[in-house]
């Protein structure tokens, strides 16, 4: 006699611990006895489990979102830093609420320029505008000191990836730019991602990679994605932008430029991060 028993894996993982080994048991007692066989099948798969995930930044109620690049294996922001990130970092009432404190990174001090330093467009959810090259990467710094997980800057390469070619739709569906922004940016999130999942990838603000504009020049910032300023025929993926020095010639510190922008109304960043282990000296959470 010939017996073949049936049995769906998928369907064998939602039994009990002890309901599991006793199906175990019986088949390989099946198994054993002569002219007796046992057909396992894998059932329908099951669905891909998303490597996305939200950060929250430790002393804090802020959270953002990161996605997972397969083919880079990498996960970048969702949106680009907000007013509500990184003001934590800058701590300019110099309460220490949310660590690390000055004693482990250096933190900007309030801009001293002409212009507040949200344009008195306001903060909370739109991206904040006008830092440094600096001082994102010192962002970045703090935010894996706070976090125990190694967030920096995206390389260019990196950058183009995430983006591909920016949306599904047209443009004024995806992006902020001179024609639809108000002439100022917007919160993040507030149009349609492109297809990676990705909030304003083009418009609202260019973006810091971190690699340089040219490895002849590695001083100067490359930038990409366009902005709320830029006309529709910049706010491409395959546009760059140079840094130009003479945006912090009205900054009073000195050296200029250091953390703030005065004529930077167009720059921003977003993070990346690579699964590799927590920032070195940091106990994960």
């Amino acid at each position: 006699m010939s017996v073949s028993v049936s049995v769906s894996v998928l369907d064998a993982t939602r039994l009990a611990p002890y309901d599991r080994r006793m199906l175990c048991a019986r088949l390989a007692l099946l198994l054993l006895l002569p002219g007796c066989s046992a057909a396992v099948t894998t059932g329908p798969p099951a669905a891909a489990v998303s490597r996305d995930y939200t950060e929250t930044i430790r002393g804090s109620v802020v959270e953002f979102d990161m996605v997972w690049v397969p083919e880079g294996e990498y996960w970048i922001g969702r949106h680009e830093v907000t007013w509500d990130e990184f003001l934590l970092y800058c701590d300019f009432e110099e309460t220490e609420a949310v660590p690390p404190g000055v004693d482990a990174v250096t933190k900007p001090s309030k801009p001293l320029d002409v212009e507040p330093y949200d344009r008195d467009w306001g903060g909370g959810r739109r991206p904040a505008v006008g830092v440094s090259w600096n001082a994102a990467k010192q962002y970045c710094r703090w935010l894996s000191l706070n976090t125990g997980r190694s967030y920096r800057l995206p390389t260019e390469d990196e950058w183009t990836q995430a983006c591909g070619d920016g949306r599904s739709g047209p443009l004024e569906e995806h992006a902020w730019f001179a024609a639809n922004s108000g002439g100022m940016t917007q919160e993040v999130g507030r149009k349609a991602p492109n297809r990676r999942g990705l909030h304003d990838m083009l418009g609202n603000l260019w973006e810091y990679c971190l690699s340089p504009y040219d490895e002849a020049d590695p001083k100067r910032a490359v930038l990409r994605g366009g902005s709320w300023k830029d006309d529709a025929d910049r706010v491409t993926p395959e546009e760059r932008l140079r840094f130009d020095n003479d945006w912090v010639l009205r900054d009073p510190a000195m050296p200029p430029g250091v953390w703030w922008v005065p004529d930077g109304d167009h720059l921003g960043f977003r993070v990346v991060r690579s699964p590799e282990k927590a920032a070195e000296g940091v106990s994960r959470r």
